[in-house]
């Protein structure tokens, strides 16, 4: 079919609207989308990142391949690889929904092209964890049940920026000290919460994440918030998502060696409630970024996900 603005009566624009109250609900955050605009695009091509940051009513982007499955779905007449496809249409526009409840950027002069994408990034990581717990409350879990869908699996608007960030939530995970692997209620909960985040901010809130770095000095902060944009540029740029666990680790070690060690001395760590000092496990569950205390921990978060 043909592409570009799709009229108001497309099944599109009411499936897509189903997405967007699902993701609006969970993340309790208004979707900067109007309701009626939803474009076709030509498969391929992706909608300008930066845009997307500065309009105040973006309208939902969709391949052509995966806004005619929808519609063949709609219809009843889905045909050979059409869940595939659903799958991937979900994603995308879920995707595009979680980027879309971001604040707006400020500072629209400076905004960088590596803002935009590491905003497409963590939405992209969110959905990949929300994915089959939303699928249910939107139309493709009316056109095809949950319990049928052969796999969730989404890659991401941008695959590389995807591998990109969901390295760099590892290692701020694991930057946190020893306790349990990162699991996928730590991708959730950080990503959602970066995402909450100004776009120009984020770059800054991740190096707040780690254990120290409240510590250093205003020039080091900057170079070290430098080093945190180029590398996650570079992971994405290269395919090479472990460079932005790099530019983690190199972030964190600018941190004066003493008072790292301080940091991570098990014994100068508050305790978990619930928990002795000589319990497995006691680990630090600081606040949530906007909390009266800087957030280090996206464990905290667990369970948090839904409209409160």
């Amino acid at each position: 079919m043909a592409t570009g603005l799709v009229r108001t009566d497309d099944p599109c624009v009411s499936w897509g609207e189903s997405i967007v109250e699902a993701v609006s609900e969970t993340t309790d955050r208004v979707v900067r989308w109007r309701g009626i605009d939803f474009v076709v695009q030509p498969n391929g091509r992706e909608p300008n990142a930066v845009h997307s940051l500065r309009s105040n009513d973006s309208p939902l982007f969709l391949p052509e391949e995966l806004a005619d499955a929808v519609r063949r779905y709609d219809a009843g007449k889905p045909k050979r690889g059409d869940a595939e496809r659903l799958v991937r249409a979900t994603g995308h526009t879920m995707s595009q929904s979680a980027g879309l409840s971001s604040p707006l950027f400020d500072n629209i002069g400076g905004l960088h092209e590596q803002e935009a994408v590491l905003d497409g990034a963590l939405a992209d990581v969110w959905t990949q964890e929300r994915l089959a717990d939303l699928w249910p409350k939107t139309d493709s879990g009316r056109f095809l049940p949950a319990d049928e869908v052969p796999d969730f699996a989404f890659a991401g608007r941008n695959p590389a920026a995807a591998a990109a960030a969901r390295d760099l939530m590892t290692e701020i995970v694991r930057q946190q000290g020893p306790g349990a692997p990162v699991g996928p209620e730590d991708y959730a909960a950080l990503s959602e919460a970066l995402i909450a985040t100004k776009p120009e901010e984020r770059f800054g809130e991740v190096l707040k994440l780690l254990p120290g770095t409240d510590e250093l000095s205003p020039s080091d902060t900057f170079s070290a918030e430098a080093a945190l944009r180029r590398g996650f540029a570079e992971a994405v740029a290269q395919g090479d998502p472990s460079l932005a666990a790099t530019a983690v680790r190199r972030a964190s070690e600018r941190i004066d060696p003493q008072l790292r060690r301080l940091v991570e001395d098990p014994a100068m760590a508050p305790v978990t409630a619930g928990r002795t000092p000589d319990s497995a496990g006691a680990s630090v569950r600081p606040q949530r970024p906007g909390d009266s205390a800087v957030r280090r921990s996206p464990r905290s978060d667990r369970g948090l996900g839904g409209r409160r």
